[in-house]
């Protein structure tokens, strides 16, 4: 029975192996991302990941060309092709073809020049189309509709995991512009360092020209990783206590050691939030998807926790607290009310939607929005 065993482990080896060999690993791609030491000023680490992800479920996925495209959807059309980004809605997900999608066109939709609009040349045709300044169509919005299977699933589930950290991040760092902060030292020891060093051996893995070398590397970066964001864990449920236990003081008064509690709060939702980006992408590159499901479900519920657990006798969470303390001015008038009310939904869809993919029964329909040349349809 041991020695099956032992053969069951060596082929899941082998077989994880074979994965990551198959693979290019380039996590940290500019030059602060690997030589920096200031963690905000890394890149957010999911725009280039879900790129690539978009640019892998076209390719190895069966596409399906949708010729009717409800009117309702014109609006969201409209946003993929002049964002460039990923749209989702509800079970819809919208990917533009990222290297289809051509510069000058993208510039004039961008600057108002161009617009997308329904197509006039059939009579209920509701295909959308791009319109030039004098209303011609110069260019037709192709979307095709990617055929679900065991593997493409996943990476559309990737893709959406993806958005929603961005989104997590992008709201984290906008409060973040307003309220200055520096690190202890025990705070670079605990939090920052391990980062760094799984940073360390990340690099170093992919100048290793042995897969074996290289998933040995990987695995001890996993290791640091976890370490790291385990102590901001531990820090936020730390902070979150020592702050909701001096608001309690009779007469507190707004300034230093609230802002310094609001400070390092802040400064852990975002560094946790980039931490568990690389952990994630870091994890599925070496195959362990279930793993990173795991990640990202602690996270979410961490972050649920900020938003809904009780830290004070009123009933108080910490993300209210932080509403009611915070230093506001005009410019970032009640952006914690403001980041509450935007993410609590989010987080529980995204918590649903893990659940179900953690169950096997997530489902989504994708589509790849490709714009082609007017007389392309004709060839056909």
């Amino acid at each position: 029975m041991t020695k099956e065993l032992d053969n069951t482990s060596e082929n899941q080896e082998v077989e994880r192996i074979d994965k990551v060999s198959s693979k290019s690993l380039m996590l940290f791609k500019t030059d602060i991302d690997r030589y920096g030491r200031d963690i905000t000023a890394m890149s957010d680490f999911f725009d280039e990941y879900v790129q690539q992800m978009s640019l892998a479920l076209r390719e190895q996925s069966a596409l399906e060309i949708v010729s009717e495209l409800p009117v309702a959807n014109l609006g969201i059309i409209n946003d993929v092709i002049h964002q460039a980004d990923v749209i989702m809605r509800g079970n819809i997900t919208l990917l533009p073809d990222f290297e289809n999608l051509p510069p000058d066109i993208k510039s004039k939709l961008k600057k108002g020049l161009y617009t997308v609009g329904e197509s006039k040349q059939i009579d209920g045709n509701l295909r959308a189309v791009i319109l030039d300044e004098n209303g011609v169509r110069v260019k037709d919005i192709t979307l095709k509709k990617v055929i679900n299977d065991s593997g493409n699933i996943e990476t559309a589930r990737s893709i959406g995991n993806q958005l929603q950290m961005r989104q997590i991040y992008a709201k984290l760092a906008d409060i973040q512009e307003f309220q200055t902060y520096q690190l202890e030292k025990d705070r670079d020891r605990d939090i920052i360092v391990p980062f760094l060093d799984a940073r360390a051996l990340v690099l170093e893995a992919e100048n290793k020209e042995s897969d074996e070398e290289r998933i040995l590397l990987l695995k001890e970066a996993d290791g640091k990783i976890r370490t790291a964001l385990n102590a901001i864990y531990a820090d936020i449920e730390t902070t979150s206590k020592r702050f909701a236990r001096l608001t309690n003081i009779p007469f507190v008064q707004f300034g230093n050691p609230l802002n310094r509690y609001m400070g390092y709060l802040t400064s852990d939702f975002q560094i946790a939030t980039k931490y568990v980006g690389v952990w994630m992408q870091l994890l599925e590159y070496m195959g362990d998807t279930k793993t990173a499901k795991a990640v990202l479900q602690q996270y979410q519920h961490v972050m649920y926790d900020v938003l809904t657990k009780p830290v004070t006798r009123k009933g108080l969470s910490t993300a209210a607290l932080m509403h009611d303390y915070f230093p506001y001015n005009k410019t970032n008038m009640n952006c914690w009310y403001t980041f509450s009310k935007e993410m609590r939904p989010a987080l529980e869809s995204g918590i649903r939607t893990l659940e179900l993919s953690m169950n096997g029964e997530y489902k989504n329909d994708v589509y790849i929005v490709s714009v082609e040349d007017v007389n392309d349809e004709e060839k056909e």
